[in-house]
């Protein structure tokens, strides 16, 4: 993010204020490894560097490399846990914090890092996924059954319309829950979800589709019939990069690519072993074992009428 002078000259005046120079210079090689004051002010080693000027360097040396978030992360973490031993006290943290808000950043606790503010933007990598660094996400796949007859049977418009509406809902659904979509071909595609409970989003974003799609189906549905999709869910550490294409290719993707060919039925919500031991036990009672899927643990969800036992 773009800082404004008045910002920087907070996060100078909130280091300079809570730490020496030496405990300045233990935060910032946390962030920029081999960090040498003396290199960067040009003071001789021999001299002791005055504090707003160790501060004002640090400071100026972190925006130059695009680490202030992860700056003022840090500073988070250090007033919640210390640091070398000592409680410090961040002074002006809630006016740098309120900056911050101000320029379209939300602060996730989950992942302790901060994120664009949906209301502001919507990007692919929720505004902090760096390329190159690898972070666990929950990835929902979903797609159209019958695709090809589909197309074969309507019209080109009436197809069009469908598969709008039915875009539509998934997107407009897993976004409420900080879903972002990774890959839409049309007929559905793959939606990562990185920030708070990451799997109880993707499974009740799963829910809420499969709900959404059963009054879909029999209210504005232009077909003859019923549209019949099934949704995968899984999760697994993956290599964030920009490159749209590489991200689909990642293990976990083409793993939920795997279960959505081989394991996941019509109208129903499959996910794997790792994702259903991340969710209470309310919503992972939801979920039947499937008999297939070999050495791999699968569960399925479908709607039904509930019964009185």
């Amino acid at each position: 993010m773009e800082t404004s002078r008045k910002v920087q000259l907070l996060c100078s005046k909130a280091l300079s204020e809570a730490m020496d120079v030496r405990t300045m210079c233990h935060v910032a090689r946390r962030l920029i490894p081999g960090y040498d004051i003396y290199q960067e002010t040009g003071f001789p080693e021999s001299f002791a560097i005055p504090n707003r000027d160790a501060a004002d360097t640090i400071i100026r040396n972190i925006i130059q490399k695009d680490l202030f978030l992860t700056f003022v992360e840090t500073l988070l973490r250090i007033e919640k846990e210390g640091i070398m031993s000592r409680v410090v006290q961040i002074p002006y943290l809630n006016d740098i914090l309120k900056e911050i808000y101000n320029s379209g950043y939300l602060y996730d606790s989950e992942n302790q890092m901060f994120v664009e503010n949906p209301r502001v933007r919507k990007t692919r990598n929720w505004g902090t996924l760096q390329d190159g660094e690898t972070y666990t996400l929950a990835f929902l796949g979903i797609d159209i059954i019958d695709n090809t007859g589909i197309v074969r049977k309507y019209p080109g418009e009436t197809v069009e319309r469908t598969y709008t509406e039915f875009s539509y809902i998934v997107q407009n659904i897993t976004e409420k829950r900080d879903g972002r979509l990774w890959a839409w071909e049309g007929d559905g595609g793959v939606i990562a979800f990185f920030l708070g409970n990451k799997y109880l989003n993707a499974v009740l974003s799963a829910f809420e589709i499969v709900n959404q799609m059963f009054l879909y189906n029999r209210t504005l549905c232009s077909l003859k019939e019923h549209l019949h999709f099934r949704i995968s869910i899984h999760s697994g550490e993956c290599e964030y990069t920009a490159n749209k294409e590489m991200l689909t290719q990642s293990e976990p993707v083409k793993h939920l690519m795997e279960m959505e060919k081989n394991f996941s039925d019509t109208d129903t919500v499959c996910i794997s072993f790792s994702v259903k031991m991340m969710l209470d036990e309310y919503i992972s009672r939801q979920f039947s074992p499937l008999k297939k899927g070999g050495k791999n643990r699968y569960f399925q969800y479908r709607l039904g009428w509930e019964t009185n036992d």
